[in-house]
C-alpha cells in the first residue's frame, strides 16, 4: 500500500523507469507553468515588435549552437575552440547549395549537417592522442583552416563582403517573415534539446559522461574511448553546422567576417555562464550572452553616453564577456542552472529549510 502511495508522488521515484522519465508535466505546478509558457510562446510574436522578435530569433540560433558545444565540452569533456569554424562551414555549405545547386531548405539543412559531420570527424581524430589545451589548439587550427577556405571562396568567387542567400521556400510559402522564423527556430530548439536530453541517457551519452569524469576508469570498464570521442565531435559538429545553416538562411547572408574567433569566445561564455553539461544551462547561457550586447547598447543610449563606447563596441563587448565569465567562475562556477536548482529546491521544500549539499565544483 505504501509503494502505491509513493508512486503517486511526483517527487518520489520507486523504479529506474520512473527515474528516467523527463520531468516536465509531473506536478500540478509544472503543468500550469507549461500551459502558461506555451500561451506566452504563441502570443509573443503577435504582441512584440519586430525588433524583439529578431532578438528572440537570434537567441534561438544561439541556443542550438550552445547545445551542440555543451554536448562536446560539458558532457564529453573535450575542449573545442573551433565552434565558429563549424558554424561557418554550415553557413557556406548552405550558400553553395542554394546558389549553385538551387536546393530547398529541407535538403540544405541535412547537407550542411553532413559537411559538419565530415569536418567534425577530422577535428576529432587528434582527440585520440591529445587532451586538454593541446586538443583545444588542434580545434583552433581547424577553425582557421575552415575560415581560410571560406574566405577564399567568398572573395575569389566574386561575392565581395558577403554571399547573398535568397529566403528559403517550403512549397508556396516563403520564409521571409520574422514571425514565421520565430516558430520554426524555437521548434528546432525544442527538438534539439529533447534529442540531446535523450541521447545523454543512451549508451553513447553514458560513455561520454564516464570519459568526462575519468577516461582511464572508463577505458578499464570497457568503453572504447577513441570511438566515443570522435562520435562526440561528429554529433556536436552536426548540430553546430545546422545552427550555422539556419543563421545563414535567417539573415540571408553568409559572410566570413561573422565567424571570427570572438564568436567562439561568446559561445564558450554561454556554456560556462549557463552551466557545463546541462541542457537547460545551455539555453539560459545563450539567452543571457545573446541579450548582453543589446542591453549594453540600450544602456549607453539611455544614459546618453558619448560615442566612445559605440566606437569601440566590440572591444567593450569582449571585455564584458570576460567579466561575466570571471564573475560566474568566482561566485557560481556551476552556472545559472545551479542558481535555478537552488531556487527551485527552496520553493519545493518551503517552509522547511535545510543546509544544501556541498556540490563538488569542477
Amino acid at each position: 500500500m505504501e509503494v502505491k502511495e509513493a508512486k503517486k508522488s511526483p517527487y518520489l521515484k520507486t523504479s529506474y523507469a520512473r527515474d528516467m522519465v523527463i520531468e516536465a508535466f509531473d506536478t500540478p505546478f509544472r503543468k500550469r507553468c507549461a500551459v502558461l509558457g506555451f500561451l506566452i510562446f504563441i502570443a509573443f510574436p503577435f504582441v512584440a515588435s519586430g525588433y524583439f522578435i529578431h532578438i528572440m530569433n537570434l537567441i534561438a540560433i544561439s541556443c542550438i549552437g550552445a547545445l551542440g558545444l555543451n554536448l562536446l565540452c560539458g558532457n564529453a569533456g573535450l575542449l573545442s575552440l573551433g565552434h565558429a569554424g563549424f558554424m561557418a562551414s554550415g553557413a557556406f555549405a548552405t550558400a553553395i547549395i542554394s546558389i549553385h545547386f538551387e536546393m530547398p531548405i529541407w535538403i540544405g539543412l541535412p547537407a550542411s549537417g553532413a559537411v559538419g559531420a565530415v569536418l567534425g570527424f577530422i577535428a576529432g581524430l587528434p582527440s585520440l592522442r591529445l587532451k586538454g589545451i593541446y586538443l583545444g589548439l588542434s580545434t583552433l587550427a581547424m577553425h582557421y583552416v575552415i575560415i581560410y577556405g571560406c574566405s577564399e571562396y567568398q572573395f575569389h568567387g566574386g561575392f565581395g563582403f558577403g554571399i547573398k542567400i535568397e529566403s528559403p521556400q517550403i512549397g508556396p510559402f516563403s520564409l521571409s517573415d520574422d514571425r514565421v522564423w520565430y516558430f520554426i527556430l524555437w521548434i528546432v530548439v525544442l527538438v534539439t534539446g529533447l534529442f540531446i536530453k535523450n541521447l545523454l541517457r543512451s549508451r553513447p551519452g553514458r560513455a561520454w559522461i564516464a570519459i568526462h569524469n575519468r577516461d582511464i576508469a572508463a577505458e578499464v570498464m570497457g568503453i572504447h574511448i577513441g570511438y566515443y570521442k570522435v562520435m562526440a565531435f561528429v554529433v556536436s559538429s552536426i548540430i553546430i553546422a545546422i545552427s550555422g545553416s539556419l543563421h545563414a538562411y535567417y539573415t540571408n547572408v553568409a559572410s566570413v567576417d561573422e565567424y571570427s574567433f570572438l564568436l567562439t569566445i561568446s559561445y564558450l561564455a554561454m556554456i560556462i555562464v549557463g552551466g557545463m553539461g546541462s541542457v537547460l544551462g545551455s539555453l539560459m547561457g545563450a539567452f543571457l550572452i545573446t541579450v548582453l550586447p543589446f542591453l549594453l547598447l540600450y544602456i549607453t543610449d539611455f544614459l546618453d553616453i558619448s560615442g566612445v563606447v559605440k566606437d569601440f563596441f566590440f572591444a567593450v563587448q569582449s571585455g564584458l564577456f570576460g567579466l561575466v565569465i570571471i564573475l560566474f567562475l568566482l561566485i557560481e562556477p556551476l552556472g545559472l542552472v545551479e542558481i535555478w536548482r537552488r531556487i527551485k529546491g527552496y520553493f519545493q521544500l518551503w517552509p522547511f529549510r535545510f543546509k544544501p549539499l556541498q556540490v563538488t565544483k569542477r
